[in-house]
Order: C-alpha cells, then sequence, then structure tokens
C-alpha cells in the first residue's frame, strides 16, 4: 500500500539552490560594501585630498563675527555700487547672503534681513530704485548693529 521509498522533490531543490545563492551573493556584497568603507589605504595623495575636501575651517568666535561683519559690509557695497534694476539685486543679494557663514547670535536678525530683502525681491518693488536701494541698505546696516 505505501511505499517506503522517499521520492526526490525537485522543485524545493531548485528554490533551496536559489535561496542558497541569494543568501552567498548578499554576503558577498555586504562584505565588499563594508570592507571597502572600513580598510581605506591613506598613502600621501589621499591625505591631501582629505585634507582639501574640508569644508569649513574652524575659526574663532570674535574671527567668525568680524568675517560675519566684513561680508555684510561688502553687501552693502554691492549695493550701492549695483546700477541694476530691484529685482535682480534683490536675487543676486539674496545668493550672496546664502554664502555667508553668520554667528549663532546673529542668526535671528540675519534672517529676517534675509527675508525682508526676498519679499522685496517677489514683490518686485520697481517704483523708485533709489528707494529701493536705500531700504536694502538699511537693513543691511541693522545687520552691523
Amino acid at each position: 500500500m505505501f511505499s517506503s521509498k522517499k521520492k526526490f522533490d525537485w522543485v524545493l531543490a531548485v528554490f533551496g539552490a536559489i535561496a542558497f545563492f541569494v543568501i552567498i551573493s548578499v554576503s558577498v556584497i555586504l562584505y565588499l560594501l563594508f570592507n571597502k568603507y572600513s580598510v581605506k589605504d591613506y598613502s600621501s595623495n589621499d591625505v591631501s585630498s582629505l585634507q582639501e575636501t574640508t569644508l569649513q575651517p574652524v575659526i574663532s568666535p570674535e574671527e567668525l563675527l568680524s568675517d560675519y561683519k566684513v561680508e555684510v559690509q561688502k553687501q552693502i557695497d554691492f549695493v550701492t555700487n549695483s546700477e541694476s534694476d530691484i529685482v535682480s539685486l534683490a536675487k543676486q543679494l539674496e545668493n550672496n547672503l546664502l554664502e555667508v557663514r553668520v554667528p549663532t547670535e546673529e542668526r535671528e536678525n540675519f534672517l529676517s534681513a534675509t527675508l525682508q530683502i526676498v519679499r522685496m525681491q517677489k514683490q518686485g518693488l520697481d517704483i523708485d530704485t533709489t528707494a529701493s536701494k536705500n531700504k536694502i541698505i538699511e537693513i543691511l546696516n541693522s545687520l552691523l548693529l
């Protein structure tokens, strides 16, 4: 009635082999990935390239504040000497202000001034370029106080 012979299940063998190869390939990929980032050959060229990729040098708060004031003064001079219309001037000034490093205690004032300038740009205050420039200069001078 019942046969004592066990039949070989080919479907189970194929899925088992596929699972085995998937596990092995994932293990190899993870090993290579972690090995790549954990063991790095730091030759003299690599060290110099690592030093060049440092984004911002560490400076003291006093130096940061003086650099900040110099940058704001440069922006005031830029606005004063610019001959373009107020919209393009405000756009260029916005881009310039985004590159300025700001001390922690000045961030709120700086953000407020930047937003005022952006609003002026969005509104397109073309009524009087001189008055608009004076308003921008007034805003920037408030950052120097």
